[in-house]
């Protein structure tokens, strides 16, 4: 129950950890596919030939890519940033040789099924580096959508075509020159916006918290996925908890910090105490 509740429930005192070792296999490829349909029948088909190797399957929309890669200066042209998805695929295993023949007869499959349409294998260890480093590169997103407006939301992979679709428009309508980019972990819902409308000022972000959060409220979708409500978010968690879930929520902080000294006001506003 403590899983996520931003320190809010209670205290850990005490953590047990357990080490494993290090994979023996790695395997790292960029593809390339052209709509979103063929990306999760990709991400449903490559899963099941990995046999549950499957470690990273990072996606990232086609504006994403070419902020980043550009015009080749800092990270090269690995795929030719014309497609529509790119996707950063990985694998780990026990068995170096066979891990390395089913990775690479997973992504034939997926050329003779017109799933993916181009493909770059890492064939060094600098190689994989230099791919992970245009997923990565945190520092050319922020300078590129400067200032940035960041979201790490979550929703069902059927809907996410479409949600990005309708912000994307909305945005443009209200901001003409406003930008956007998106990309995240698709094998758990989770994608991140990343945009700029050209300020920072309240009423600003306001109105697109709006736009973002309501699209994804209309979709049972999550507004915080990797991250916790906090104090910027919980006006709005009300998109992605029902009444009674948020009224089940309060019951439980009660039952277990009834003082409220626990992470004060973070998720729902303090209630302040009266003198008797």
């Amino acid at each position: 129950m403590f899983i996520g509740s931003e320190g809010t429930l209670g205290i850990v005192t005490r953590a047990v950890l357990r080490l494993r070792a290090l994979p023996r296999s790695r395997n790292t490829a960029l593809v390339a596919i052209e709509d979103f349909d063929r990306l999760g029948r990709f991400l449903r088909d490559v899963d099941s030939a990995l046999g549950g190797t499957l470690s990273a399957f990072e996606v990232m929309w086609n504006d994403f890519y070419r902020l980043i890669v550009g015009d080749g200066d800092s990270h090269g042209l690995p795929l030719n940033p014309s497609h529509g998805f790119y996707v950063l695929i990985e694998s780990t295993g026990g068995h170096e040789d066979a891990d390395k023949a089913r990775f690479e007869g997973a992504l034939e499959e997926a050329f003779d099924e017109e799933l993916i349409v181009d493909a770059v294998i890492a064939q060094s260890k600098q190689q994989r580096e230099d791919l992970w480093a245009i997923r990565d590169d945190i520092e050319g997103l922020v300078k590129g959508l400067f200032p940035p407006i960041t979201y790490d939301i979550s929703l069902g992979i059927p809907q996410m075509d479409d949600y990005v679709d309708e912000v994307r428009q909305q945005l443009t309508e209200r901001w003409p020159d406003s930008r956007m980019v998106v990309f995240g972990h698709l094998g758990d819902g989770n994608i991140h916006l990343v945009l700029t409308v050209g300020s920072l000022e309240e009423n600003e972000v306001h109105a697109v918290e709006s736009i973002v959060y309501e699209a994804l409220g209309r979709r049972q979708g999550v507004i915080s996925a990797e991250h916790g409500i906090g104090l910027e978010k919980r006006e709005y968690l009300k998109h992605s908890r029902s009444e009674e879930e948020i009224a089940l929520m309060k019951t439980l902080k009660h039952a277990l910090d009834p003082k409220g000294i626990l992470n004060p006001g973070k998720i729902f506003v303090q209630q302040k105490k009266t003198l008797s």
